[in-house]
């Protein structure tokens, strides 16, 4: 079969998803694998055919936080742009599949798939987009469903409008027609969980690990056995400013903790100040450095929070932005780390805290290591290939 996918977000929307790809070009399957032209490189590491769809989320992020305006959402003006491009331009591009899957901020692909005749699936890595479950508070409640209303408001006629061009029936509501008809939730069920009375129909699988083609350089080797395992810090893709602020933050970090730092440049391209006790490090394979380590001081993407948790290591998150939010929730009801600020409100002395409270605390790695046992029984690579599998098969 040939799957077509669409992504329109950051390194944690693309890696999950390659990993998809890889394991269904094992399978024998044809992928069409549409994301933003900064992603090029790394699908043509795993020789995942690449369609360069969309703007240079790197750039993009860059200038809005230089500007001050670095958000999670784009704006109406943004979402209209991006989803009429997909509408006019995706038909050329996905002709042929016989499924296409959408990630991110794709509020064009299921018109496009409908345009073609072939069923649409939205995958996401973590429940929140789903609405705040029966049990949620009633503001959480009314908050989600005024979202929706915001963004029918915004842009609902403005789909409709392509639709009644290329002669489909008109949407009742933006973000039924974006979730589709069962969103896959690619997330571990075991960290992030479905609420009971979510919105919208979904199938959980669980997350979509991509094995490295890295291994650790040499140096990183070494600094880690030159010494007690360390402690790693990075933020993703987090839209990070004032470089030189942060370097001294984690300096100041190392002195009052006493402990060893590997620090990831990021998109920040954070300058390198190594020292005895910091090393700072380019993209590393998380399953191989993580086990090696004492914790883990993230943003809390739902990627780097599953890597962490099957490596067994307590965590600690300063969530940014979307998911970052929940995830830290997630990490102190689990028992793996502590709660923690924004990372907006973050200092040396907030981080030097946590990473005390993480590495003194026993019960931590007791309970980091019973969830890591937890996940090494599921494979969500698997289920998720099987799912697409039998929905094309149901669907022909």
């Amino acid at each position: 079969m040939k799957i077509a996918i669409v992504i329109y977000g950051t390194r944690g929307d693309v890696q999950p998803m390659l990993a998809l790809s890889t394991a269904l070009m094992n399978r024998g399957h044809e992928i069409i694998f549409c994301a933003t032209p900064d992603h090029e490189a790394l699908a043509e590491r795993y020789q995942c055919p690449f369609v360069p769809f969309g703007p240079d989320m790197r750039e993009l992020f860059s200038k809005a936080n230089i500007k001050g305006k670095a958000t999670a959402r784009p704006s109406v003006k943004e979402m209209k742009t991006s989803t009429a491009r997909q509408i006019d331009e995706l038909p050329d591009i996905l002709r042929g599949s016989d499924l296409v899957l959408g990630v991110g901020f794709v509020l064009g692909v299921h018109t496009v798939a409908d345009s073609l005749g072939v069923p649409y699936r939205f995958v996401i890595f973590y429940p929140v987009l789903l609405g705040p479950g029966s049990h949620a508070s009633r503001s959480s409640q009314r908050m989600f469903s005024i979202g929706r209303a915001i963004t029918n408001m915004a842009i609902k006629g403005f789909i409709n409008k392509k639709r009644a061009r290329i002669n489909l029936q008109p949407i009742n509501d933006v973000w039924a027609n974006w979730m589709g008809e069962e969103v896959i939730v690619a997330c571990d069920r075991d960290i992030n969980s479905i609420p009971q009375g979510v919105a919208f129909n979904c199938k959980q699988t669980g997350y979509l690990i991509l094995p490295s083609d890295l291994k650790l350089p040499a140096h990183v080797e070494q600094f880690i056995a030159a010494g007690t395992p360390p402690v790693y810090i990075g933020f993703g893709s987090n839209p990070i400013d004032q470089a030189e602020k942060y370097t001294s933050i984690f300096a100041e970090v190392a002195k009052i903790t006493g402990q060893r730092l590997i620090i990831s440049k990021g998109w920040a391209m954070l300058p390198e100040q190594n020292s005895e006790h910091i090393l700072y490090v380019d993209e590393m394979p998380f399953e191989l450095l993580f086990p090696k380590l004492a914790a883990v001081v993230s943003h809390g993407g739902t990627g780097t929070v599953a890597y962490a948790a099957r490596a067994g290591i307590p965590q600690i998150a300063f969530p940014y932005m979307a998911d970052q939010f929940e995830n830290r929730k997630i990490i102190a009801d689990l028992g793996i780390g502590p709660i923690t600020c924004d990372f907006k409100k973050i200092s040396a002395t907030a981080i030097s805290i946590a990473i005390t409270e993480c590495l003194t605390n026993d019960t931590y790695k007791h309970n980091a290591t019973i969830l890591m046992k937890k996940l090494s029984e599921t494979d969500g690579l698997q289920m998720t290939v099987e799912l697409l599998e039998s929905i094309v098969t149901q669907t022909r």
